[in-house]
């Protein structure tokens, strides 16, 4: 599923690479640029953020120093591993509960990004992020039951290729 997911936000971001050459070629060749571009931009970066994080998460790609952990004994190494995916957990569940209450507030009021040329609702994107920090925070869980059942190679394997 993150892989489905990391997949859509490559297609978006192939999708607004096109949007931003049309509207270049269209200021240059035509003097005129391609309405709306700001605000489908401005849009599309929270998104495709999002939607790239589950993988991140599942792939251990998130950030991280491994100075100091490398160092210690792996049952401390899983500890460790263990509070770091608490508190990402924490973040992202929290960012989702958050984020809920003004994704139905969007959807509800009608809100819209932009004036004049192309007006964009936000509740897709604000419900997007709800939905991607809840996958992320239980992709979190996921790590932490893989790791501490001695899986987390076999997983990290798995999600890889």
């Amino acid at each position: 599923m993150s892989r489905l997911i990391h997949m859509l936000s490559s297609v978006w971001v192939l999708i607004l690479g096109l949007t931003i050459l049309v509207d270049v070629f269209g200021r240059v060749l035509f003097l005129s640029p391609l309405p709306g571009t700001k605000e489908i931009l401005q849009s599309s970066v929270v998104a495709v953020a999002f939607l790239q994080i589950p993988l991140a998460i599942f792939s251990s790609s998130m950030l991280r120093t491994t100075l100091l952990s490398d160092a210690l004994p792996a049952s401390v190494q899983r500890l460790l591993r263990t509070v770091s995916n608490t508190l990402g957990l924490l973040l992202f569940g929290a960012i989702a509960y958050a984020a809920l209450p003004e994704a139905f507030e969007a959807f509800q009021i009608g809100e819209y990004e932009g004036e004049g040329a192309l007006r964009i609702v936000t509740w897709p994107v604000r419900f997007l992020v709800v939905a991607t920090a809840t996958f992320s925070a239980v992709a979190y869980i996921g790590m932490t039951i893989a790791d501490w059942r001695g899986s987390l190679d076999d997983h990290n394997a798995l999600t890889s290729h």
